[in-house]
């Protein structure tokens, strides 16, 4: 794990998981106390970002149906914020539209 103070109490964090550790974020940044870092669990926020796809036109090389299709898929899948275990009253998102 890395720590990096950003200064004004804020911190960067850089955690590392192998291929098979299930990734518990809540957990590793409570191993944090006692290392210059104390971390609120309800005083912290989780900044992802939401990417959602669209069919683009026809010139991309792309048939428009796998286009639609990898959207759908795309949006079907699994959140991040699920999958990292954070709460969901500290997780803020930031999207945009990607065009396949």
């Amino acid at each position: 794990m890395q720590i990096e103070s950003l200064g004004s109490d804020c911190w960067s964090v850089k955690i590392n998981y192998g291929f098979k550790n299930d990734p518990d974020v809540p957990a590793a940044l409570q191993q944090l106390r006692g290392r210059g870092c104390e971390v609120e669990s309800m005083g912290t926020s989780y900044f992802l970002s939401r990417d959602v796809f669209v069919p683009g036109d026809n010139n991309s090389g792309m048939a428009l149906w796998r286009q639609k299709l990898f959207g759908q898929m795309h949006h079907n899948a699994a959140g991040v914020a699920d999958f990292l275990l954070l709460p969901s009253n500290s997780v803020v998102e930031l999207g945009s539209k990607v065009q396949v």
